[in-house]
């Protein structure tokens, strides 16, 4: 029998050689001592699984890496399957193009333990790698707007903003025991996609206890092209999901929480279709757009009509009315706004190509911005920002300035004042500083 550990690392894995050294060595390198790294390959073809063994086999790590195969390509089943192997009192999931903090399991279990919470979450960052290995870094908050809920012991059942909000599995570790006694489970559909939606429904309805915590460990891979997030498929990846929620009684019956679970589905729905739609070029007959649209709009219409759900959610998500009055003028109407968007953004990019630019904005709004100009190889000399505290310090890989003191430094340049809230206001700024108005674009 395997001796019991305090955290099981579950690491899902299907042609990721290119990543796993990263991921591996941020798990192995924890500073939580007592865990075990559970490694399930699907079959890779790329080196992956060799790499895996190196690991396993290395004296070093002897005995804290369990290599295990799946003969099915599905990330709920390589999950399940390292469930039932595990033997940490806590299990985590780490996917493979990801990596960590080194202190992030210690951190959680701590906590988990303190408040024997049933699962804990941190916040975490989004990146993205550019070919000269610059990485740019989005903190991705959960209480954005209302901090006092981190540190906090909850009961999720019932918040209906977890619900709508909280679906990523892997930001925080799940009391195994806890997992046991609800039979709680990913769904074994074919591939990696949208899996973590039902296993999400399960944890948020049968815990009592949860914590969050207002730290960022865990490093989330966004430019992956193979990922599921850049699916053309997630509208049908979506309704399996909640499909099988609906139709199976035993998992039926785990839904207690009816506005939780049609706003999560309505957002999903959402989200997934105007991916769908775009993907498709508008088409709303598509295969991947039309019969799953149907079923999405039956089950949701059909729960406004019984009253299963208290929320309006027509004033949560306002478009949902006008997709299913008519999805075909809903396509129209997105081409079209697609179109005049695509021909603002070339007009900008044009505006600014070739020129020395500074980004006045370092916000939320600056870091898309920069993600922006940097996917269309237009470089950053520097960055200004009103905020005092930016001043003489490094934002996203960007040297900050005060403006007075850019404007003065950096003649000639274009400044991309990148705000929404505020543009108008900053623009007049940059006048009053002398910028000639010609160089001043704003970006959309």
């Amino acid at each position: 029998m395997k001796k019991s550990c305090k955290v099981s690392i579950i690491m899902p894995s299907l042609n990721v050689a290119k990543y796993i050294d990263e991921c591996m060595q941020s798990a192995l390198g924890q500073t939580l001592a007592e865990k075990e790294i559970i490694c399930v390959d699907a079959g890779s073809t790329d080196g992956t699984w060799e790499k895996i063994l190196s690991y396993a086999d290395n004296t070093v790590y002897k005995g804290k890496i369990v290599p295990l195969q799946s003969g099915i390509k599905s990330y709920g089943y390589q999950i399940n399957l390292a469930l039932r192997a595990a033997v940490g009192e806590y299990i985590a999931i780490l996917e493979t193009d990801d990596y960590v903090a080194s202190d992030m399991y210690e951190q959680l279990y701590t906590i988990g333990v303190a408040n024997n919470a049933d699962f804990v979450k941190a916040d975490y960052d989004t990146f993205i790698t550019y070919p000269d290995n610059k990485r740019l870094f989005d903190h991705i908050m959960l209480f954005k707007d209302d901090k006092g809920n981190y540190g906090k012991v909850l009961n999720p059942g019932r918040n209906l903003y977890l619900y709508t909000n909280d679906h990523n599995i892997w930001k925080g570790i799940y009391k195994k025991q806890f997992l046991l006694d609800h039979g709680i489970l990913l769904n074994e559909s074919i591939g990696a996609a949208f899996q973590d939606i039902g296993f999400t429904q399960q944890v948020l309805a049968k815990a009592k206890k949860a914590v969050y915590i207002n730290k960022s460990f865990y490093r989330y891979r966004i430019d992956r092209k193979e990922s599921s997030i850049n699916s053309v498929e997630g509208l049908k990846y979506a309704y399996w999901e909640f499909s099988r929620l609906l139709e199976n009684d035993w998992l039926r019956e785990k839904i207690i929480y009816l506005d939780g679970f049609y706003s999560h589905m309505a957002q999903s729905f959402l989200c997934e279709l105007i991916k769908a739609v775009r993907a498709t070029k508008y088409n709303a007959v598509s295969e991947h757009v039309e019969p799953y649209y149907r079923w999405f709009k039956d089950q949701i219409l059909y729960a406004i009509d019984k009253n299963l759900l208290s929320i309006e959610l027509y004033q949560l998500y306002p478009h949902l009315q006008s997709i299913f009055e008519n999805i075909h003028e809903f396509c129209l109407r997105l081409k079209d706004e697609d179109l005049s968007q695509k021909e603002k953004k070339e007009k900008f990019l044009n505006s600014i190509r070739d020129k020395s630019v500074i980004l006045f904005g370092l916000g939320t709004y600056g870091n898309f911005t920069i993600r922006y100009l940097y996917d269309h190889d237009i470089s950053i000399l520097a960055g200004c920002d009103n905020n005092k505290i930016l001043w003489n310090t490094k934002k996203f890989g960007i040297y900050v300035y005060s403006p007075s003191e850019c404007t003065q430094k950096f003649s000639g340049c274009t400044y991309v004042i990148a705000n929404k809230k505020s543009r108008q206001e900053m623009y007049k700024q940059l006048l009053d500083l002398g910028v000639d108005k010609k160089n001043i674009s704003i970006c959309l």
